[in-house]
């Protein structure tokens, strides 16, 4: 006999339209084989594989940002586009995990691969010790006291021995020559997005991505049902936060110093929600699309922005973000689902849903 939460966790799910199967159109579903994703991963990884060997070291050390930001924002993906909550928190995870590995080279002597356990684990327990009292509040109350979570966490570093202030950790990254050592870290950081990546996919297809779904479209409505709203909640946003940590371990050896102002920084928070609503929150595809079409867009800015002048006075590189804000603007506007939602839309006129 089948559990009545199991069965209240289904019907919770949200109605297929929120993600439209294809159709033929004499009504046949069509439905992409198993197979597909893990075959399409597999190209891909073969292809990255393939170019970090051809590369010059810049666009080496690009690929490698973009694996490390792929984890964070899958990581952010699982509360925040399954589930629909706006956790503004990803950079406190990153960088308490950053400052695990580093403290544990410091006191230790702890190498790299060591330490990314224990980088994942706390920032998970602080995500723990949040995520309690936090995920009990809802919108704009949710994501601002996130927000000042990593403002806490960075006041923290800047005044503690453990973290040596604002002088910084130093950390000896591994590998011989700048190339043999970048990577390194491009093939760690590649092993990391594909464990997200695969994570994502995994909790798309499980209970728990349905009743993250059931969450994001009527979490009254899901808890009536029987859905256990915040250990869903809790269990996303501990996932989520032990791969922030992770990336931020790796990070930590990457660049071979630690401070608080830049570990913490802001910006990474803001930047994997930008991209994952860009490339289509809520799917496992979104930030795989959102994160490299950002970072290359990003780049593509700076470099212009430097050869601008408006009244002989050149143009901040940071006005990237204006271009960027904008693109946002689009996306809201004319692509609510993002990228991932415009080629679903595509198909179903196509294919006649």
């Amino acid at each position: 006999m089948p559990d009545a939460k199991d069965t209240a966790t289904r019907r919770a799910a949200p109605s297929p339209a929120a993600e439209p199967p294809l159709t033929a159109a004499g009504g046949a579903r069509i439905t992409p084989p198993p197979w597909l994703a893990p075959v399409v991963l597999g190209v891909v990884l073969v292809g990255l594989l393939v170019t970090a060997r051809v590369v010059d070291l810049g666009t080496l050390s690009l690929l490698t940002t973009m694996l490390m930001v792929l984890a964070v924002a899958q990581g952010w993906n699982l509360l925040g586009g399954y589930g629909g909550y706006l956790n503004l928190g990803m950079a406190a995870f990153f960088g308490t995990g950053a400052y695990t590995a580093a403290i544990l080279f410091d006191r230790f002597d702890t190498p790299m691969a060591v330490s990314l356990l224990p980088a994942g684990l706390v920032a998970a327990l602080l995500a723990l010790l949040v995520g309690l009292p936090s995920l009990r509040l809802r919108g704009a109350y949710f994501a601002i006291l996130t927000l000042v979570l990593g403002f806490l966490v960075q006041a923290y570093a800047l005044v503690s021995s453990l973290t040596r202030g604002a002088l910084g950790i130093y950390l000896v990254a591994p590998g011989g020559s700048p190339r043999s050592s970048e990577q390194i870290f491009f093939h760690s950081f590649l092993a990391l997005a594909t464990l997200a990546v695969v994570i994502a996919i995994v909790v798309q297809r499980s209970k728990l991505g349905y009743a993250l779904r059931a969450i994001r479209e009527d979490e009254d409505a899901a808890e009536v049902l029987g859905v256990r709203t915040m250990r869903v909640k809790l269990t996303a946003l501990l996932l989520g936060a032990a791969l922030a940590g992770m990336a931020g371990a790796l990070y930590a050896f990457r660049v071979s110093y630690l401070e608080p102002t830049g570990t913490f920084d802001i910006s990474l928070s803001i930047d994997v929600v930008l991209m994952c609503v860009i490339g289509g929150a809520g799917s496992w595809q979104g930030p795989i699309i959102g994160v490299p079409l950002v970072l290359a867009l990003s780049e593509v800015l700076r470099v212009g922005f430097q050869r601008v002048e408006i009244f002989g006075a050149s143009v901040p590189i940071e006005s990237n973000r204006v271009v960027l804000g904008l693109v946002l603007v689009l996306v809201a506007l004319f692509a609510r689902r993002g990228i991932v939602g415009l080629f679903r839309r595509a198909g179903g006129r196509r294919f006649g849903v």
